[in-house]
């Protein structure tokens, strides 16, 4: 598991300064760690594309923020990603929980959100990389790198 302090200090070296989101059980240690973190805002969101609206809006503001949600909210966010986010050239960073895995069987909506989750990506343009404990840095500097050139969102 990555380590929730030496993820916010990460960031926060790369600049992020606001965070939002629908909370997920996968993301509870770093959840806590962002309400305890003073550099780091953290606004719960009611839903997923409410939570692209605030972070929108603090970009539009100079701000830099990042989005955390489980897959199943890659549903809600469809008309604030098309119509916000890429109309406007709005950079997202997005962690989304990946359930429905293998080791993930608790629930039948995970399962069809896992085996749904690379397509639906796909089909919003939203370029994504998967996270692993050992090479979380390299990844998250390579979808930055590709965020801040495109001016889009990533996940």
């Amino acid at each position: 598991m990555i380590d929730s302090s030496d993820f916010l200090y990460f960031m926060l070296d790369k600049g992020f300064t606001f965070s939002t989101g629908v909370p997920c059980s996968y993301f509870k240690d770093l959840l806590i760690a962002l309400e305890k973190e003073t550099e780091i805002i953290y606004l719960p969101a009611t839903r997923e594309d409410e939570a692209m609206g605030i972070a929108a809006g603090y970009f539009l503001g100079g701000g830099k923020t990042f989005l955390i949600m489980q897959n199943s909210g890659l549903a809600n966010i469809g008309d604030a990603f098309t119509s916000l986010t890429q109309l406007y050239n709005i950079p997202l960073l997005l962690f989304v929980s990946y359930r429905g895995l293998e080791s993930d069987k608790d629930f039948p909506e995970h399962i069809i959100m896992g085996d749904v989750m690379k397509p639906v990506l796909e089909a919003y343009q939203i370029p994504y990389w998967t996270i692993e404990e050992e090479n979380w840095k390299i990844v998250l500097d390579n979808a930055l790198e590709v965020m801040e050139e495109t001016s889009k969102p990533v996940c």
